[in-house]
């Protein structure tokens, strides 16, 4: 008999680190008609599912098609969401800088946080004026930044365990403190973000083609 406990993981990984980031989800749901959501290198981090009502998962880590394929997740979602509709939640155990078997086009958000340089190879799947969410621990924000095919709109500051979305002074964001920027092949090859004027701990992009 498995002692495996989906759950408990979830919770060890996120709630008792206070690392749900619900707060940082809740805002995008009041502001923008998200519907359906992929999250590459999701590790078993679920809360976005308790904001959207559809939700597809990608990651390599051996221990989540267990998690996603247990019933008590679909369970624990259901007691947890905002919304009236049953959840969507599926699950792909691959490398997401691989083919994916999905929809071109047919995502309302992206999720990009500490898994890798996601909007470059994920994109395709995020509709026209669809949003990125993404934080720049490999530099993800800023090759969103320097993609002509993302607008950035939006700032997202974190305090006492909230989450400020900003469009104001957009400007003053990945403006570097020394050097012009690399050029963007050296930041996929180094997903290392290099030292700005101005940081916050959260972007959001529109894909505007």
């Amino acid at each position: 008999m498995s002692n495996f406990d989906p759950i408990q993981l979830y919770k060890e990984h996120f709630v008792n680190k206070q690392f749900e980031r619900l707060n940082l989800f809740l805002p995008l749901n009041k502001l923008y008609n998200i519907k359906s959501v992929l999250y590459p290198g999701s590790f078993v981090h679920m809360t976005p599912s308790f904001v959207f009502p559809k939700t597809v998962y990608v990651d390599t880590d051996k221990r989540t098609p267990k998690f996603f394929a247990d019933p008590r997740v679909v369970q624990f979602i259901s007691a947890e969401k905002i919304y009236a509709q049953d959840p969507e939640v599926s699950f792909l155990f691959t490398d997401y800088r691989k083919r994916l078997e999905l929809p071109i086009e047919s995502f309302d958000l992206l999720i990009s946080q500490y898994a890798g340089i996601i909007s470059k190879y994920c994109k395709q799947f995020l509709k026209i004026n669809g949003l990125l969410l993404a934080n720049n621990s490999h530099a993800d924000a800023t090759m969103a930044f320097l993609d002509d095919d993302f607008e950035l709109i939006a700032t997202i500051t974190h305090r006492n365990g909230k989450y400020k979305y900003s469009s104001e002074n957009l400007d003053l964001f990945f403006v570097p403190k020394k050097q012009e920027h690399p050029k963007i092949e050296e930041f996929e090859m180094n997903q290392k973000a290099i030292g700005y004027k101005k940081t916050v701990g959260n972007y959001l992009f529109r894909r505007v083609k």
